[in-house]
């Protein structure tokens, strides 16, 4: 006797292992989704402060004989030369906030500018920048008045 058996793949087992990519897929997605927002504030957090630190290190250095400021705008920050901001400046640099990111508050003197004193690295615009995720984490930027810049 000759027993012949069919091959191939049930309903069933394609439905169970829907069922198993399913279970995953809502398990991780909400996890990948807030390491990715947490990524984000911390890069640009990193990417504030780096900007900051770098205009005080060129000011305290006299690069170019001056001093560097930076802007810090809704959407992006910006180091320039001198004291006077000018967005069409081509030696500007920019950078842009990471995607959720967005700015909550600035209080830098009652402005939103800092600017490092020549030879010094100190600023009489001293105060705080919040970038926050909506409706999530929020970090804090802290500037002294001798020119250290901190986080949270």
């Amino acid at each position: 006797m000759k027993y012949s058996y069919q091959q191939g793949i049930s309903a069933i087992e394609i439905l169970i292992v829907i069922l198993i990519i399913s279970i995953i897929t809502a398990i991780t997605v909400p996890s990948l989704i807030s390491f990715r927002k947490n990524q984000s504030i911390q890069n640009t957090t990193n990417s504030i402060v780096s900007l900051l630190q770098e205009a005080r290190t060129k000011t305290l250095a006299s690069y170019n004989n001056t001093f560097y400021s930076v802007y810090i705008d809704t959407d992006k920050a910006v180091l320039f030369t001198g004291g006077t901001y000018s967005s069409s400046e081509v030696t500007n640099k920019i950078i842009f906030y990471e995607s959720p990111v967005v700015l909550q508050s600035v209080s830098l003197g009652g402005g939103s500018q800092v600017s490092f004193d020549r030879l010094k690295g100190t600023t009489s615009q001293s105060g705080t920048i919040v970038v926050e995720i909506a409706g999530g984490d929020s970090k804090t930027i802290t500037v002294s008045l001798s020119g250290i810049v901190s986080r949270n």
